[in-house]
């Protein structure tokens, strides 16, 4: 579903009044609040974990590096790095070989190597570009993985990084929680409780890195790197 028939699928559940919106844009009172709810439970569910499978991306052809530069600069949606991905391809070859890649905070007490060579590591800096040690001597590929920014709805055609399947379920449910709190509504209020649960669980089983689909089962257990979210902060621990 796009984000206009998000919006309209909300006007329908909890039987707002008046016309269902016909865009995103230029909406006042009620609808503009439908809207908001929209974004606001999109945004949330695309926070709740940094790695989401939908939010993977790759860093790869076209990243390399330049003889005497040490640096190269983060992907612009970049939110965070999987630093076991790492790997570097060397001038005149084809195949990938391991990267090791450690945050400048482990290794901001030693001397880094500033001479040149081929890179042996890369360092992850404060603000996610990256540093290569030794400063690389030519042309190298680097390639990894990462986990990208969560990117709000905006237009009415936009559609959701959350897989199509849960937008139903638990964007809609989440949106209609929220209008039920402003409304004080507590059967619609169930209702999109209902929805959220059922579809936040079927999102953790599929789009997280699990193990035999626990989220729904006794006795197993999923990996999740990092930390949840709220709608106003990020918090995310240490990989």
């Amino acid at each position: 579903m796009n984000f206009l028939e998000l919006v309209q699928a909300l006007h329908s559940e909890c039987g707002a009044a008046g016309v269902a919106p016909t865009a995103v844009t230029g909406q006042t009172g009620e609808n503009r609040r439908l809207v908001n709810w929209i974004i606001r439970a999109d945004l949330k569910l695309q926070r709740k974990w940094i790695n989401w499978k939908f939010l993977r991306a790759t860093f790869s052809s076209g990243n390399v590096t330049s003889q005497g530069v040490a640096t190269l600069a983060k992907p612009a949606d970049l939110k965070t790095w999987d630093l076991k991905t790492f790997k570097i391809t060397y001038p005149g070859e084809t195949e990938q070989y391991p990267l090791p890649a450690v945050e400048f905070e482990n290794v901001k007490h030693t001397i880094i190597d500033d001479n040149e060579g081929p890179p042996g590591r890369v360092i992850v800096m404060p603000d996610n570009s990256l540093m290569f040690e030794p400063v690389p001597d030519g042309a190298y590929t680097i390639g990894a993985d990462y986990y990208s920014k969560p990117v709000a709805l905006v237009a009415n055609d936009d559609v959701s990084a959350i897989p199509e399947e849960y937008h139903e379920s638990a964007i809609l449910g989440r949106a209609l929680m929220y209008y039920a709190n402003f409304e004080n509504a507590p059967e619609i209020r169930r209702q999109g409780e209902e929805l959220y649960t059922e579809g936040l669980a079927e999102m953790e089983n599929h789009q997280l890195p699990n193990q035999n689909y626990s989220r729904l089962r006794t006795g197993g257990g999923f990996e999740v790197i990092g930390g949840q979210f709220d709608d106003t902060e990020d918090y995310y621990g240490s990989w």
